[in-house]
């Protein structure tokens, strides 16, 4: 999942949120604030991958869940993130990590890239991330947790 996670994170900011990366002193905004409220929000988007598990003003925590042959609608995460999981490396995992641009009204995929994760658990932060979907084409299910830390102006 390291590899996971390191190609999820890499290259992801100048995607359509890069701006967000600031997020943290922007006044409070409903995308921010209130993550589902955004119709591409992953909770939203893929909620069959993406389960709440607690959320306040602070932070909003994330199950992930990947079966084997699965594949996450394209969604956004607009917050940085601290992610934590097994990588299911020791079971044979892989992934293809797809990112797309948003073109007339519509997701156009840019770029596709496969990831063979080394074994074990991670904990790794991620930025915030742009319109993406990973498919899982290895054997093994993949859970995960991601912990988004949402700006302060959120908790006033």
């Amino acid at each position: 999942m390291r590899g996971v996670l390191a190609s999820v994170s890499a290259g992801l900011v100048a995607a359509v949120l890069a701006g967000a990366a600031s997020a943290q002193s922007l006044p409070p905004d409903p995308i921010f604030c209130t993550p589902s409220s955004y119709e591409h929000d992953a909770v939203r988007a893929a909620p069959d991958q993406h389960r709440v598990l607690f959320e306040d003003s602070h932070v909003r925590v994330l199950e992930i869940n990947l079966p084997p042959l699965a594949v996450e609608p394209v969604h956004i995460h607009a917050l940085p993130s601290v992610i934590h999981g097994d990588t299911g490396g020791a079971l044979g995992a892989r992934f293809a990590y797809i990112q797309y641009v948003m073109e007339d009204g519509r997701f156009k995929e840019i770029s596709r890239s496969e990831v063979t994760p080394t074994p074990g658990t991670r904990t790794v932060w991620s930025p915030p991330e742009g319109p993406h979907a990973i498919a899982n084409i290895g054997p093994t299910p993949v859970r995960f947790l991601r912990t988004e830390i949402k700006p302060e102006s959120c908790s006033r």
